[in-house]
C-alpha cells in the first residue's frame, strides 16, 4: 500500500459517508498524513456527533449502515479500532453534550450488533448512554 492510499475500510467509509470527507482532511491538513486507524475512526466518530447534531436522517442513516459494516469488519484489527476509536470516542462526546448530542437520535438506527459493541463499552466504563 502507497504512502496515500487509504485501507479498505477507510476507502468505504469515504464512500458511505461523502461528507466524513472534510473531516478527514482537515483533520490530517493539522496532522500530516494518516497517524493511524483508530485516529482516523476518532475522526469519525466526531464526524458522526455532527451528524446526530444536525439530526439529518438519510447521514444518520449512512453513518449507522458503517458502523454495522466497521463492526463486522473481516479484519480484527479493524473491529477493535471500530470500538475505541468511532463508538468510544463517539458515545464518550454524546455523554458529554446530551443535549447537543442526543446518542438516541443515531442509537434507534443501529444494528444490534453494534448495540452490543456500545454496551460492552458501557459496561466497562460504568456509563450508560441513552438509547443502548
Amino acid at each position: 500500500m502507497g504512502a496515500t492510499e487509504e485501507p479498505p475500510c477507510m476507502k468505504y467509509l469515504l464512500a458511505q459517508c461523502p461528507a466524513f470527507a472534510r473531516n478527514l482532511q482537515a483533520f490530517r491538513a493539522e496532522q500530516g498524513e494518516s497517524v493511524g486507524l483508530t485516529v482516523d475512526l476518532g475522526v469519525f466518530g466526531e464526524y458522526a456527533a455532527e451528524a446526530i447534531a444536525r439530526n439529518n436522517v438519510a447521514e444518520l442513516m449512512s453513518v449507522a449502515e458503517a458502523a454495522r459494516r466497521l463492526v463486522r469488519w473481516p479484519d480484527g484489527y479493524v473491529q477493535v479500532a471500530a470500538k475505541v476509536g468511532f463508538l468510544e470516542g463517539l458515545t464518550n462526546l454524546c455523554l458529554a453534550e446530551p443535549d447537543r448530542l442526543p446518542f438516541e437520535r443515531l442509537a434507534r438506527l443501529l444494528s444490534p450488533d453494534v448495540i452490543a459493541v456500545c454496551r460492552d463499552l458501557d459496561d466497562s466504563w460504568g456509563t450508560q448512554t441513552p438509547g443502548v
